[in-house]
């Protein structure tokens, strides 16, 4: 899995439940990447079916196009946060603390 996706991922994880569904500019400002590059991954998931879409009601007078929310679907979920735990696990072999030295070196 790419770093994008991962990225995208993690945002949407972490707006999951809440009462704000993030719309694009808001990912893209989270992840740190263009709107190619994350309008094409929440394509991806949309298709996946990881996440789903929908646009905001919006009334004439707010002056703003609409915006496409995106929230993580059950399936998605459950998909995402096994993949964020791999990307967070230490490569193996790698340990994150080192054993302190047994024959007295330092």
């Amino acid at each position: 899995m790419t770093g994008p996706l991962l990225d995208v991922l993690e945002v949407l994880l972490e707006h999951a439940g809440g009462r704000e569904k993030p719309y694009g500019w808001v990912i893209m400002k989270a992840v740190g990447r263009s709107g190619p590059t994350v309008y094409g991954v929440l394509d991806r998931l949309e298709e996946w079916g990881w996440v789903t879409g929908t646009w905001e009601e919006l009334s004439e007078d707010e002056g703003r196009p609409r915006r496409r929310c995106y929230e993580v679907t059950p399936t998605g979920r459950v998909r995402a946060e096994a993949l964020l735990m791999q990307r967070n696990r230490p490569a193996r072999g790698f340990t994150l603390f080192r054993s302190p030295v047994s024959d007295g070196a330092r």
